[in-house]
């Protein structure tokens, strides 16, 4: 390999040089060079923004910027090429970010060659035994194994193109390599492929992020055994841990019928397990953070171990992977570990790439949630309605991945919300509903109207799928209860044609407005908001639909950043209003008025289920959108089981055109297909529950 050497001839040793190139043979060769001239490589993905690029040289102190073409003479910079942290480093590497900022990690170079000698000594790399890669060289697993590793042995390098599988292979076959580099993501494309094995080629290795059993099965249904799981970490030089080469019987028996492990410990390399979190001890451990001694102390607790923020476990003498520490989904002090979870998944029927997260629940700490790569309903609501645990949280297609194919589990995470409903106070509530029904059903009063009728109906199913004895004792009074009172009383007045809910409710002042905006109503209002706000949804031209009594708009309205219009289809609510920003009426059931504009965000709280025609409601709501907007609905449920169940408070709506005549609550799988059928994407939902009740929650999709 080389590489113009007037390019870099100015700069002293140790001198840092921020590097921002394609990947392929010429940034292998310049990086080659800088550490023949002693340089401390600072390579980047090219995807890397010109302001992280630029922070990053200021960061490290750079002394020079090779951007775009790896020939390209380097930009001179103002950084300092004496400072002292550098002396004896190879390359600073800056961490994928899928745990957080990403973080310089600083390579020395007795680590790096150490590293790149053990690695190449173990797959016998030689001058006789080309060695290939697709992988970018701006990440260890290339940088340190593939070219330092044919670097330092006189091993020819082969380099393919990562997005042809068949032209990799082709280039394999071409160079005559004898062992080669991928991950996780580009073996799936070589499955799909299914390319012909180049015919010198003993393995491929496989690290960087977690090999599924599945994926394992295809590869070995195709070529046989000839794969090599390893682990390792940037803040270690690379690999760490390798498998030993297997035969078929023992390839099936550790990769495919069990979770595959990353191997066994390199030379010279100790293993710990600390809590379940591996713990390594090795010559070829990073000195650091660049700049970032909180996080080094983090990393480097003591006495030569270095803290790898993995779960693990030894099976059969084999390091096996359980996730990340902070990936960790603790629910109640019910902890899962991501890669568990998957493996539930797929084991449920779960096919297509996917992730399993945390997502912050108030109550629990965290609910589990599922993120995948593409829109795949019917798959996520068969693990919803079969798998342990269930996701009860989706967003379908946004899959955010490293560039070494690692699930950000973090910042998916973080941009989903989650809440639970109290299970012995909805059960209670449920108990004293159920009586009531009772008592309105045997009180003799027949229904004489097609409203008391549907309300007498629902009364009848919730006491027959429910019957109760006696109300519970210790229950906490809500309006709710004072509401369900109020109907039994008024029922032979409404059973004989002579009354309604409006007419009920001006009878109970403050009644209603109570109804709403306590519980249990008010679990939508403050789940929407939790929604809205971890998915930074409240910026731009917002707008809620069915503003009501303002349950949730006196939540949201401050938090708008932008402009906020809210709306009612009661001019009366719209007048007294007085939130933040401007209302306007705004009749779901026909078309929105002129001059309302576009929105970047729409919602609406248990108002949609109202509408006559939901699809063409939807399709106005989609309408009001600018592209990429998102519209947010929160919607309660009934049934609340798959038995059938009732909710609660279904029958006391049925005091209210809009519900006993338009249906009442929808199930979030059918409000999924409509917003779908409406020209959604991105569809997702938030799912509230009450033990074994599931009341609804948050659904929503992107205008695209």
């Amino acid at each position: 390999m080389s590489v113009r050497s007037d390019l870099l001839a100015s700069l002293p040793p140790f001198a840092r040089v921020v590097v921002r190139s394609p990947n392929g043979t010429a940034l292998a060769a310049l990086l080659a060079t800088c550490w023949e001239r002693q340089l401390v490589a600072v390579p980047l993905h090219p995807a890397t923004s010109d302001a992280d690029r630029d922070a990053i040289a200021a960061e490290v102190a750079a002394s020079a910027l090779i951007d775009g073409d790896p020939a390209t003479p380097p930009r001179p910079l103002p950084g300092d090429p004496d400072h002292p942290d550098a002396k004896g480093l190879a390359f600073i590497i800056y961490t994928s970010g899928s745990t957080g900022r990403p973080k310089g990690v600083m390579l020395d170079r007795e680590a790096v060659a150490g590293n790149a000698a053990a690695t190449a000594a173990l797959h016998r790399f030689g001058p006789d035994r080309p060695h290939g890669t697709c992988l970018p060289f701006f990440h260890v697993n290339a940088l340190v194994m593939s070219l330092m590793g044919t670097h330092l042995t006189g091993a020819p390098l082969v380099f393919g193109p990562a997005s042809d599988p068949a032209g990799y292979f082709a280039a394999l076959d071409r160079g005559g390599a004898r062992t080669a580099s991928v991950v996780p993501a580009i073996l799936r494309d070589i499955v799909d492929a299914r390319p012909p094995w180049p015919e010198r080629l003993d393995y491929l290795v496989t690290a960087a992020a977690p090999l599924s059993s599945d994926l394992a099965r295809r590869f070995h249904q195709l070529y046989g055994p000839r794969l090599r799981q390893g682990y390792g970490l940037s803040e270690a030089m690379n690999f760490s841990f390798v498998m030993p080469t297997l035969d078929s019987a023992e390839f099936t028996e550790h990769y495919i019928d069990q979770h595959p492990p990353v191997g066994l410990p390199l030379e010279g390399t100790r293993l710990r397990l600390e809590d379940g979190e591996v713990w390594i001890a090795s010559p070829d451990l990073t000195r650091g953070y660049w700049q970032n001694p909180e996080a080094t102390r983090e990393l480097l607790p003591g006495d030569g171990w270095l803290r790898t923020g993995d779960l693990g476990e030894l099976r059969d003498g084999y390091l096996v992977l359980r996730g990340r520490v902070r990936e960790v989904i603790n629910r109640g002090g019910e902890k899962y570990h991501p890669l568990d979870v998957e493996r539930r998944w797929r084991a449920a029927g779960a096919g297509s790439a996917f992730a399993a997260v945390a997502v912050a629940e108030p109550g629990l700490g965290h609910e589990t949630g599922i993120v995948t790569a593409d829109e795949d309903l019917a798959q996520v609501r068969t693990l919803y309605d079969t798998a342990v645990p269930r996701p009860v949280v989706a967003q379908l297609g946004g899959l955010l991945l490293t560039s070494t194919g690692k699930p950000r589990r973090a910042a998916m995470g973080a941009r989903l919300a989650a809440r639970r409903d109290n299970a012995r106070r909805y059960a209670d509530l449920l108990d004293y509903a159920s009586l009531a029904a009772r008592a309105l059903v045997d009180g003799g009063v027949p229904p004489r109207t097609a409203q008391a009728a549907c309300l007498h109906r629902g009364a009848l199913a919730l006491a027959t799928q429910h019957p109760v004895d006696a109300a519970p004792q210790t229950a906490p009074r809500t309006a709710a209860h004072d509401a369900i009172d109020a109907l039994v009383d008024y029922w032979p007045e409404l059973a004989d044609g002579g009354g309604n809910g409006v007419e009920l409710m001006r009878r109970h002042r403050g009644l209603w407005k109570r109804l709403m905006t306590e519980w249990p109503m008010v679990v939508y209002a403050e789940h929407i908001t939790d929604v809205l706000k971890a998915g930074d949804l409240l910026r731009g031209r917002v707008l809620e639909a069915g503003s009501g009594v303002g349950n949730t708009t006196s939540r949201i309205a401050p938090l708008v950043d932008g402009e906020f219009v809210w709306s009612d289809v009661v001019p009366d609510l719209v007048a007294r209003g007085g939130w933040p920003g401007r209302g306007t009426v705004l009749d779901l059931d026909a078309d929105p008025p002129p001059g309302l504009g576009r929105f970047d965000t729409v919602l609406a709280t248990n108002a949609v289920h109202c509408v006559a025609d939901k699809p063409a409601t939807l399709r106005r709501l989609h309408s009001l959108l600018a592209p990429g907007g998102r519209l947010v609905l929160s919607e309660g449920s009934s049934p609340t089981t798959p038995g059938g169940m009732p909710w609660a408070l279904d029958y006391l709506f049925a005091l209210w055109d809009g519900w006993w005549d338009r249906g009442g609550f929808r199930s979030r799988w059918e409000w999924l297909d409509l917003l779908a059928a409406a020209g959604f994407r991105d569809l997702g939902y938030s799912a509230v529950r009450a033990g074994r009740h599931d009341l609804g929650g948050v659904v929503w999709g992107t205008k695209r």
